[in-house]
């Protein structure tokens, strides 16, 4: 159940991408004259906190923001102005099988995230074996992942950020891969999870799921915030205003 605890905070936060003047592209705009490179705001004056034990939906259209506010809740990126202020361990699975090397084996995986995501060594043979059972992969896991289907890989990359011991995991589009009995094991583990006190930010088309796990809601449109409120409120919101247009 939520609590009052706060354990994410964004105030005021922005992102800008230049457009123009970097990469390969630099020699080109110093032979032009040094034209000033374009900006764009993939986030602009975006604002929510969110409790112990709650989920926040973020929905909007492809380019609206959703993946690069995750990155900057996970510190892949840094915001360009605000803050983003997250207490306790954080997880992240931002695309299917994020974090699973393909020449490595199912077990190797696991060891090598066990590390990147600070499992105590004293808690990694509990974290193999939860992975193991939670992914159901079998004698797979001691194949190479290259050789894993685009669903095994999911269930793997999933069940590594799940079953590390976290207090708040970011997913992007996380049960978009996978069987239905899969996805419902799924959903059955962020139940537990939130009953526990572990908090979530989802990314997500899929609205059903949405309105089913989260209490929030955040609607993106072109990097701004078009409604931050309660779940059901952000989903009619984005229906009748953004994805009909």
């Amino acid at each position: 159940m939520p609590s009052d605890e706060t354990v994410i905070t964004v105030s005021k936060l922005d992102k800008v991408f230049s457009l123009a003047n970097v990469g390969a592209a630099r020699p080109l705009y110093q032979a032009l004259g040094g034209e000033p490179a374009k900006q764009r705001y993939a986030l602009k004056n975006i604002n929510f906190d969110l409790a112990k034990g709650e989920a926040l939906g973020v929905m909007g259209r492809n380019g609206s923001g959703k993946s690069t506010l995750l990155k900057v809740l996970a510190g892949i990126i840094e915001p360009s102005c605000g803050t983003a202020v997250l207490k306790g361990r954080i997880g992240s699975l931002l695309e299917v099988g994020s974090g699973a090397h393909p020449d490595l084996s199912g077990w190797e995986n696991m060891r090598m995230a066990a590390r990147l995501l600070g499992v105590p060594k004293s808690e990694r043979d509990s974290y193999y074996e939860k992975v193991a059972r939670f992914c159901e992969l079998g004698s797979k896991l001691s194949e190479p992942t290259r050789w894993y289907s685009s669903g095994q890989f999911a269930r793997l990359g999933f069940a590594m950020a799940a079953m590390a011991p976290t207090d708040i995991l970011l997913i992007d589009e996380a049960l978009a891969a996978g069987d239905m009995r899969f996805q419902l094991k799924c959903f059955d583990f962020f139940y537990a999870a939130k009953a526990q006190g572990r908090s979530f930010v989802f990314v997500s088309h899929a609205l059903p799921v949405l309105r089913d796990l989260c209490e929030k809601g955040l609607v993106l449109h072109e990097g701004k915030a078009l409604y931050n409120g309660t779940i059901e409120k952000a989903v009619s919101y984005y229906e009748t205003s953004t994805a009909g247009n």
